[in-house]
């Protein structure tokens, strides 16, 4: 009797977890089917350039080397570590993706429980499904890159914000998770100042002008919860700001002692790394921080005619979110913005007003920051807006539902579909998401070449016991990251099989793909290939010959 009724307690506290809730229970389905979805993808989409880089260069080499190497503005830092760490378990897949792969299937599910704080159970379901069919959100989801990371960031960071402005008490263990969300996502990517900084501000607006609201002129003016919430907020803010400086820092030191004790005409030629850095810690530092400004992630742009330029870049940014026209996408944010303006304006007290500031400081403030930059970065440093985007039109929607209810009441309630009325919304968020699911942008590869090299390179199935040689990077990358096989390469004599792209049997090839070449044309040796070689597999971008 005593076993039976642990058992029965112990099914009694696993049925607590499970959903019980319709929406609950939509919620975790969908979720479930979004991670095989993201399985697949990770799976199936063959890694492009981009990836195979960061995984030849920094992940495959462990922790330590990626967190204190930056040869270019290529490595994610915070992310290769953190994948470096994934791939000590000897699977490439995991190690590049699996941090990816976690935040993309986090991602949504904290946009529904940011927005079930301010909208109903149902709509929030469908931003969570706007957001997951978001097509750049999709494109990045499950990259060996930082950009899904950088987005759980600040997502974990607009949670934390809403917990730290909403709540009655002081808790010091959320301003730690709002400062470590800081530290990652900067450390990931850089680029991530374009949400650090309207997110803050947007929070100091807030606890400054509820501080104010909240004055009492017989106590003491500085101490109500507001004002002492702004002061552990500012000092977070600054804590996380060190440590992000004290990380970047390492890397400074890196590459200035690296550079210093190489370069021939330096007077530290040959000094050990060590002894540069203990001993002219500074000179190491601005060398380094000096060689990460002359390698500029986001190019500027000439102020002469920004604006315009600045307007077609935006419109692409909106076509990138939904395969839609861009200015549909436009104008509901728009409109979604417009309508939180005008809570914040007329009903201040109300308590959706920090999700309205931060949503409209972030919908602008990288606006400003880019106008104030003359910058046009890589769309793909803005996923994040992919739930700006969905809020936004969770916002719309329910002001819609709430309007046309408000006016028809009485007429609806005659009819029958009147108690799944609060449904249909989501409904129709809910079709919009499947109509954009099924477009092929969101099954295609990301790039055709490094799909058709690693088809290639399949074909031959490279062993340590085969004679290889490689041709372009492209070539090289894969074969690490597929086979773990370090081919360095790249003559072809006495080799047992030879890739070569179509465009270098072209004479005077000059195309995009050129800078990817180790061998050209004119420096392959066409008569030892046609002679000793022959054909054995070929696609529409490489020819794979065999000895």
């Amino acid at each position: 009797m005593a076993r039976e009724s642990n058992d029965n307690e112990s099914y009694i506290g696993l049925y607590n977890y499970l959903p019980t809730e319709p929406v609950d229970m939509a919620v975790v389905l969908t979720l479930i089917l979004m991670a095989f979805y993201y399985i697949w993808r990770v799976a199936y989409i063959t890694p492009w350039y981009d990836e195979l880089y960061t995984y030849n260069y920094f992940i495959s080499r462990g922790p330590i080397y990626a967190a204190i190497h930056w040869p270019l503005p290529n490595n994610h830092v915070g992310y290769s570590v953190l994948s470096s760490i994934l791939d000590l378990f000897g699977n490439p897949y995991v190690g590049l993706r699996g941090i990816s792969f976690v935040c993309a299937v986090l991602n949504p599910f904290i946009v529904y429980r940011i927005c079930r704080r301010f909208v109903s159970n149902w709509i929030s379901y469908g931003a969570m499904l706007l957001y997951f069919t978001c097509l750049l959100v999709n494109d990045l989801s499950v990259q060996g890159r930082g950009y899904t990371l950088a987005t759980t960031c600040f997502l974990f960071c607009i949670r934390e914000i809403i917990v730290i402005c909403k709540s009655e008490n002081i808790v010091k263990m959320d301003f730690v998770k709002f400062a470590i969300t800081l530290i990652l996502g900067l450390y990931t990517i850089p680029s991530s100042i374009y949400w650090v900084i309207p997110t803050c501000f947007a929070t100091g607006l807030f606890l400054i002008i509820n501080g104010i609201r909240s004055n009492d002129a017989k106590g003491k003016k500085w101490n109500n919860r507001y004002y002492k919430k702004l002061r552990s907020f500012i000092t977070a803010g600054l804590i996380a700001a060190a440590i992000v400086f004290v990380l970047y820092a390492v890397i400074w030191l890196a590459i200035g002692s690296n550079l210093l004790v190489k370069d021939e005409a330096s007077i530290y030629y040959g000094m050990s790394h060590v002894k540069l850095i203990l001993g002219h810690p500074f000179k190491a530092a601005i060398r380094g921080i000096e060689y990460m400004l002359s390698q500029p992630y986001i190019q500027s742009v000439p102020r002469n005619g920004y604006i315009g330029q600045l307007n077609f870049w935006l419109q692409t940014l909106a076509s990138y979110m939904y395969p839609v026209n861009p200015g549909v996408t436009a104008l509901i944010v728009f409109f979604g913005l417009i309508i939180l303006g005008v809570e914040c304006i007329r009903h201040f007290e109300n308590s959706r007003t920090i999700f309205s500031l931060l949503i409209i400081m972030n919908a602008n403030g990288f606006l400003i920051l880019l106008i104030l930059q003359a910058k046009l970065p890589y769309y793909r440093v803005f996923s994040y807006l992919g739930f700006i985007t969905a809020a936004c039109s969770a916002v719309v929607v329910e002001h819609l539902y709430l309007r046309i209810n408000e006016i028809f009441k009485d007429k609806l309630k005659s009819l029958v579909i009147y108690e799944i009325l609060p449904i249909i919304p989501v409904i129709l968020m809910a079709v919009f998401s499947v109509m954009m699911f099924l477009n092929t942008a969101y099954f295609a590869q990301l790039g055709d070449r490094e799909t058709s090299c690693y088809n290639a390179l399949y074909v031959m199935n490279p062993s340590e016991n085969k004679k290889l040689c490689v041709l372009d990077c492209d070539q090289e990358y894969l074969l690490k990251f597929g086979w773990d096989i370090e081919c360095t390469n790249t003559d072809p004599l006495d080799c047992d099989y030879v890739l070569v792209d179509r465009n270098m049997m072209k004479e005077g090839y000059d195309g995009p793909d050129n800078w990817k070449f180790y061998q050209t044309y004119e420096t392959l040796p066409w008569d030892y290939i046609n002679s000793e070689f022959y054909i054995f597999y070929e696609n529409e971008d490489f020819v794979l010959y065999k000895r």
